[in-house]
């Protein structure tokens, strides 16, 4: 039994290794400049190893958003019941980009960005098995048991609202020269975000 948890926590370890020394490389290189070869060789890995925690060098990406998923659940267990779902919506937008923020950096970020942009492989942002997506269409369920809201409105339409709203201010956060953080950045648009949820049953979706 202690060989296997042994075994097993030296493969988190590799796993963690390649993974953050990919992700350096990819902040410094851009992601179509390094190779698995490289990230190996840079972790002191073997390549038997790299394919044995990452199906492709664009797995990297996707095992960091759901590692960065986790902390998102960290944040929804440790909010307070007794609010409504757009003070819900509020706190999670703000607590969720400080963790993009600190845990990602905007260099990162614009690698991942432009990369998702040219290449089929990186589908993180849309994937339906994400901690995120399941957070928003959460919200959006709690908006529609709560708020009568046109038939155009549904949950589908809620969670595009929400995404869309976090991957813009995060993509121009990360492309643009402004120095503020990106919780700060995004307070107006998240603000505004949220005012557009609640006055969905006055609007016409087209």
């Amino acid at each position: 039994m202690m060989k296997k948890e042994n075994k097993q926590s030296r493969g988190k370890m590799t796993q963690k290794r390649i993974l953050e020394t990919a992700l350096k490389l990819f902040t410094e290189k851009g992601y179509d400049k390094v190779t698995v070869d490289e990230i190996c060789e840079k972790s002191e890995s073997s390549k038997g190893s790299f394919y044995q925690h990452f199906s492709s060098k664009s797995t990297i990406f996707l095992v960091k958003f759901f590692e960065v998923d986790d902390h998102y659940a960290q944040v929804i267990e440790a909010m307070p019941e007794d609010i409504d779902v757009y003070e819900k919506i509020s706190i999670f937008f703000h607590e969720a980009l400080c963790i993009i923020n600190d845990q990602m950096g905007k260099d990162l970020m614009k690698v991942i960005y432009s990369s998702a942009l040219v290449s089929n492989d990186h589908t993180y942002f849309l994937n339906k098995d994400r901690e995120l997506t399941r957070i928003f269409i959460s919200f959006a369920e709690e908006i529609q048991r709560n708020q009568p809201i046109d038939s155009a409105s549904q949950v589908e339409d809620l969670l595009m609202m929400m995404s869309q709203t976090m991957m813009g201010v995060i993509y121009y956060w990360s492309v643009s020269q402004d120095d503020r953080k990106l919780p700060e950045l995004a307070q107006y648009v998240t603000k505004t975000m949220i005012k557009g949820l609640k006055s969905l049953n006055e609007v016409h979706l087209p």
